[in-house]
């Protein structure tokens, strides 16, 4: 199957340049960036030694959590822009984890090094979901999993399981939090609806 460029792509979309379903998934993009913000502005107010306590979750630690999102994150990002009929410029020269390796592999040991990448990392999402028009959600993805199994879906089914991972481990991250005497705060989406008022404008 011939590449098309995102701008070629765009070309070929429906007159729709931002369907219901893309808005959502934009707004999801802008609910990660916001909860990674507070998530990690909280993580930074914690010693180094209580982000590294093994508090019995999955990754043991807040560290650890907070490492293997960013490396999954990277992994399905080197996915989107590999995977693919399509090419898109805000994963021209980003960081990317084609190789997954051990799922808690750690990036980054220094904690200002590691939130500085989880930002960067956030503003190429952000700018790949700009990127994005209806048509391209029906992209094919085809890859292999971690344990060699072939998969072929739509992009849009990708992306759903990309944000509904990140929720899942920040639930995690969250509670050690809570567990070391923190209190969070809100997690829910619905803050999108008065944080990103536009994207529900003409409803």
């Amino acid at each position: 199957m011939p590449e098309l460029s995102s701008q070629d792509q765009r070309s070929e979309g429906s007159a729709q340049e931002s369907s219901s379903h893309l808005k959502q998934l934009r707004l999801m993009g802008a609910y990660n960036a916001w909860s990674n913000g507070r998530l990690y502005e909280m993580a930074a107010s914690l010693a180094e030694v209580e982000r590294r306590r093994d508090l019995g979750a999955f990754f043991q630690s807040i560290h650890r959590t907070l490492n293997h999102l960013l490396l999954t994150d990277r992994h399905w990002m080197s996915r989107f822009a590999e995977n693919t009929p399509l090419r898109f410029r805000a994963y021209q020269a980003a960081k990317l984890e084609p190789l997954l390796g051990a799922h808690g592999r750690e990036l980054y040991s220094d904690f200002t090094e590691l939130r500085r990448e989880r930002e960067a990392t956030d503003t190429v999402l952000k700018a790949w979901l700009a990127e994005l028009t209806p048509a391209m959600l029906e992209a094919p993805m085809r890859y292999s999993n971690t344990q060699g199994l072939e998969r072929v879906h739509p992009l849009w089914f990708g992306m759903a399981h990309f944000f509904n991972h990140q929720t899942h481990h920040r639930s995690q991250a969250t509670t050690m939090i809570q567990q070391l005497g923190r209190q969070y705060g809100v997690t829910d989406f619905l803050v999108m609806y008065h944080l990103a008022p536009e994207a529900f404008e003409g409803r």
